[in-house]
C-alpha cells in the first residue's frame, strides 16, 4: 500500500513539476524570441499562450494533489498506532526538518496558484493578441519555480548525502530545472502543435521557429542534466562499483544512459533537423 502510494505521488509530483517548468520556460524564454522573429508573431502565438496558461494551472492543481499525498504517505509510514493521529502529524510537521520544508513548499505552491489565478488573464476579451514580452507575473512565476525546485531538493535524496550536502542540494535543483527546461518545454511545443484545426503553412513556420529556439536551450539544459547527474552520483555513491552493486546505483546508471542517449539524439536532430525548419 505505502509503496503504491509513494510511486503514484512521486510520479504526479515529477510530471507536474517538469511540465510546469516547461510552461514557464516556453513563456519566458521561447515565446518572446519567436514572436520577435516572426511576422505577426503575437497573433501566431496567441492560441499557444492561452494553452500554456491553462496547462500551467492544471500542473499547479497536480502539484497541490501531490503535496497533500506527500504528507499522507509520510504519516502512514511513521504512524504510531498507540498515539493519537494528530500527535503524529504535529511531530512530523513541527519537529522535523522535513515537516518545515513541506510547509514552506505549501506556501510556494499557494503563491504559484494565486499568481496563475489572479495574475494572468483568463481570456482575450478585447480581441487583441496577448503580449509576448515577459510580464511581471511570469517573472514572479520564474522565481517561484526556482523556490519550488529548491524545496523539492531539500526534502529529497540530496539531503541524505553523507558529505557535500549543499553541493548535492544545489546540483539537484539545477538537475530538476534543466530537465524541465529540456523535456517540459518540448512537451509544450509538441502538445500545442497538435491542438486546434489542421496545421497551415503559417503554423508550420511558427513551429519551426519554436524548435529552433528550443534547440539552443535544449543543448545547454541537456548538458546540465548530465553534469548534475554526475555530481549527484558522486555525492551519493561511495565507490564506482556501487553503480552496479547497489539498487540505487543501477537505477542511477540506467537513468544516466537513457538521458545520454536522448541528449545524443537531440544533438543529432539539432544538426540535421533545425536547418530543415529554417529552410521551410
Amino acid at each position: 500500500m505505502i509503496w503504491f502510494l509513494t510511486t503514484i505521488q512521486q510520479g504526479i509530483l515529477f510530471a507536474a513539476t517538469i511540465f510546469f517548468i516547461g510552461c514557464v520556460t516556453w513563456r519566458t524564454l521561447i515565446a518572446p524570441d519567436v514572436a520577435a522573429t516572426l511576422e505577426d508573431g503575437r497573433f501566431r502565438l496567441g492560441r499557444t499562450q492561452a494553452l500554456v496558461v491553462r496547462w500551467a494551472r492544471r500542473s499547479c492543481a497536480a502539484l497541490i494533489l501531490a503535496w497533500n499525498m506527500r504528507l499522507l504517505v509520510q504519516v502512514i509510514a511513521f504512524r504510531d498506532p498507540f498515539a493519537p493521529i494528530w500527535d503524529d502529524i504535529s511531530l512530523l510537521l513541527f519537529q522535523t526538518v522535513w515537516g518545515r520544508i513541506w510547509m514552506l513548499q505549501g506556501v510556494v505552491i499557494a503563491l504559484i496558484a494565486s499568481t496563475l489565478t489572479w495574475g494572468l488573464p483568463t481570456g482575450n476579451e478585447s480581441g487583441k493578441p496577448p503580449p509576448t514580452q515577459v510580464t511581471p507575473a511570469w517573472v514572479l512565476l520564474s522565481g517561484l519555480t526556482i523556490a519550488l525546485t529548491s524545496t523539492l531538493a531539500m526534502s529529497g535524496h540530496a539531503m541524505g548525502a553523507d558529505s557535500w550536502r549543499w553541493i548535492a542540494v544545489s546540483a539537484d535543483v539545477l538537475h530538476t530545472l534543466s530537465a524541465g527546461i529540456w523535456m517540459g518545454s518540448l512537451a509544450v511545443i509538441i502538445g500545442a502543435s497538435h491542438q486546434g484545426p489542421k496545421r497551415t503553412a503559417s503554423d508550420t513556420q511558427a513551429f519551426g521557429a519554436q524548435i529552433q529556439r528550443f534547440s539552443t536551450l535544449a543543448l545547454r539544459a541537456g548538458l546540465a542534466v548530465v553534469l548534475m547527474g554526475v555530481v549527484l552520483t558522486w555525492t551519493h555513491l561511495s565507490s564506482p562499483s556501487d553503480l552496479w552493486m547497489t539498487g540505487y546505483g543501477r537505477v542511477l546508471s540506467s537513468k544516466v544512459i537513457v538521458v545520454t542517449l536522448i541528449f545524443g539524439l537531440g544533438f543529432w536532430n539539432w544538426r540535421k533537423g533545425v536547418p530543415i525548419s529554417e529552410s521551410e
